[in-house]
């Protein structure tokens, strides 16, 4: 009986050695050994065999990739070694002078350079003992990342264990590494995650046929992917992880950073091909041209490239600055752009009524993508370009993403284009509020536009939260005179569903649970649902809080609403405009009959310790969001505000925060960086 149980234990490790080779070559080396069917039969016999005898079963096997439990918020984790920043580059001269600045520490005049390209992901950090995978952090502030070690272990590059593959072949001729990995006892490597463009545009597709927002560009799609509360989700996703430094490693000599890559392919990692060991700064110049001309080549986004002292040596002796290692320099690339003719200017009508302006162009090819759209901001922006229909124009897309109109380069045309005088919409007219406004927009709330931007941001997510429910179902069923007012929703049927483009039994069932699900919703989100102007998450949940129910909010008078501290006079007027409408009180009505919760919960009022304490947010946070840092004050009894006064509790200081950090410290107030921040809301 022992000697089967052996043989199994036996079987099951062999099994995994098996998968995790084969992940090797798929997954690093992009040169699969079998076939896809023969590898699904490896897996399964994997795992007909641990769930039969599953004492055998351990978190490094490849069968527990996506085996961690959905999480409701990420522990901060303390990096061993601080993860720098790099120094940004951009252009040549800076590289020269950044050599220059080497220079004056190396006597040597034959520095060795390593030249990678700088991928557009997320960077994060891995750590093994005794080469099993036990945490993966994100960079975070460069002191505290967050632990998301359950969906790194989704990335299927990333190995689980740490193992000597059979095809390695070293790129810099390293051949020295035979330590023992028994030695390895600890193995800290750095990198980023990213997602290739194919993956990248499936993906996208995919959220647009299942009518969800879509990602701007490939780093969002990884860092959104990664912090995703459930592993499985990020599963689906395709992410990669690419090897570039590491924090500590223990057990093993080495001596340069092109055998530091070595060693990382040799125990399971994946690596960039398109590296260089430079032996000179021509070199590295040379190199740095050739990726930036071959870039779109590629399988993923770079948007520069990285250039090392490779020897580690040199670099201690180069050393580093607080924020930064002296010895490495990131170049990035200049923004691209593209020659175009503006061929119209649409406008488009906001849920608010906000006229804004945007570009139909010629169609041209710009990073490997078709352009025929950009962004015009305002019509302030069209008068500072002095920018109208038929000019030939320069554009660029800023930060590699979002197409806008740089310059004009032919004018064509007389003039300036003009707002216009009436709603595209409705025909109604604009206006602008006061001189200092930079938008026009359109008065009339029976606008069809404004109707159907308001649907969608009633059934959005931060909203009532009516999952499927997107622009594409508010558009068919607009066509389909179907929805007059929000209350309309509540009235949809299965037989109205099944009308729609590509809707079957299954996807008209689950959106009417959505719908019925929504009920239930707090009042806060009632609030920010109804799309009352100027009023955002953050006044919703203190209205709601305030009043409790919305016939109270509807009754409540003027100095009631100025009562409250962070509700302005602007916002007040806004609030009495909208409750002093008799289809609005109408359409609240049928909202409550049909059985939509209109009451905000009573909050345990003696777990507050944040109770009346006011916090103002300033600068870029790292490791948080500002929406969710917003919502655990909340949720912990205190309350934000968006300006600093004698009032302030609290300033929380993330990166550049700018005058409300300077006003802080004239007025004497309590200033938290992010990680005391966190400290205080952890407790």
């Amino acid at each position: 009986m022992q000697e089967d149980i052996n043989n199994i234990a036996k079987q099951i490790e062999e099994l995994r050695n098996q998968i995790r080779q084969h992940d090797y070559f798929y997954y690093c080396l992009d040169d699969p050994k079998i076939s896809d069917f023969d590898y699904d039969n490896l897996f399964k016999q994997l795992q007909a065999l641990e769930n039969s005898n599953p004492q055998f079963i351990t978190q490094d096997s490849p069968t527990q990739r996506v085996s961690g439990s959905v999480s409701s918020t990420f522990n901060q984790v303390k990096h061993k070694v601080p993860m720098l920043s790099l120094d940004n580059s951009y252009s040549t001269d800076d590289i020269l002078q950044w050599y220059a600045r080497i220079k004056k520490n190396i006597s040597d005049d034959d520095i060795e350079f390593i030249v990678e390209p700088k991928i557009d992901g997320l960077s994060a950090s891995l750590t093994y003992i005794n080469n099993l995978f036990v945490i993966g952090c994100t960079r975070g502030d460069g002191e505290y990342g967050e632990d998301i070690t359950e969906n790194l272990k989704t990335v299927k590059n990333i190995p689980l264990k740490l193992i000597y593959n059979q095809g390695y072949s070293p790129k810099f001729g390293s051949q020295d590494i035979n330590t023992p990995l028994e030695e390895l006892t600890v193995c800290e490597v750095r990198g980023e995650v990213y997602i290739n463009k194919k993956d990248f545009q499936m993906l996208n597709d995919n959220l647009v046929d299942a009518e969800m927002q879509k990602f701007a560009n490939p780093r969002n799609a990884a860092a959104g992917s990664l912090r995703q509360k459930n592993p499985k989700v990020t599963a689906e996703r395709k992410l990669s992880f690419f090897v570039h430094s590491f924090g500590q490693v223990s057990g093993i000599e080495l001596n340069k950073h092109s055998q530091f890559i070595d060693f990382c392919s040799k125990i399971g990692f994946a690596v960039q091909k398109d590296i260089k060991v430079c032996k000179s700064i021509d070199q590295v110049l040379d190199f740095i041209k050739y990726l930036q001309e071959n870039r779109d080549k590629l399988a993923y986004e770079i948007d520069g490239v990285v250039v090392k002292v490779n020897d580690y040596k040199t670099q201690k002796i180069i050393g580093y600055t607080n924020k930064s290692p002296k010895w490495a320099m990131a170049y990035k690339f200049p923004a691209r752009q593209a020659q175009t003719k503006l061929l119209s200017i649409k406008l488009q009508v906001g849920r608010t009524g906000v006229i804004t302006p945007a570009a139909s162009l010629e169609p041209v090819s710009l990073s490997g993508v078709t352009i025929s759209n950009a962004t015009l901001h305002n019509f302030d922006e069209i008068e500072r370009l002095n920018l109208n229909v038929g000019d030939d124009i320069i554009i660029e897309r800023a930060g590699d993403v979002i197409p806008k109109v740089v310059k004009i380069i032919n004018k064509n045309s007389q003039g300036h284009f003009l707002p216009p005088l009436h709603c595209p919409s409705c025909n109604s007219r604009i206006v602008k509020e006061t001189e200092e406004d930079v938008y026009y927009r359109c008065v009339n709330p029976s606008c069809p536009a404004q109707f159907q931007r308001s649907l969608v941001h009633f059934v959005s997510r931060d909203a009532m939260n009516i999952d499927g429910f997107g622009e594409v179902v508010v558009d068919q069923l607009l066509k389909l005179n179907k929805l007059h007012t929000f209350a309309d929703i509540y009235k949809l049927t299965f037989d109205d569903l099944m009308m729609l483009d590509l809707f079957k039994e299954k996807k008209a069932n689950n959106l009417i649970q959505s719908i019925i699900k929504s009920k239930q919703n707090p009042l806060n989100k009632l609030i920010f649902a109804l799309g009352i102007r100027h009023i955002g998450e953050k006044s919703a949940v203190i209205l709601a809080d305030k009043f409790t129910n919305i016939d109270n909010l509807i009754n409540a008078t003027q100095e009631q609403l100025l009562s409250i501290n962070e509700i302005g006079p602007i916002l007040v007027q806004s609030i009495l405009d909208y409750f002093s409408n008799e289809e609005t009180l109408s359409m609240i009505k049928e909202l409550k009959l049909l059985g939509v919760n209109a009451i905000e919960p009573e909050k345990d009022k003696s777990f507050s310790p944040l109770a009346d304490k006011t916090f103002v947010l300033t600068g870029e946070l790292s490791t948080i969001t500002r929406k969710d840092a917003e919502n655990y004050i909340l949720s912990l009894g205190g309350k934000t505000t968006s300006a600093v006064s004698k009032k302030t509790d609290f300033v929380v200081v993330g990166n550049e925060p700018g005058s409300k950090y300077q006003k802080a410290i004239n007025l004497g107030i309590k200033i938290l960086n992010e990680k005391e921040f966190k400290e205080l809301i952890n407790k």
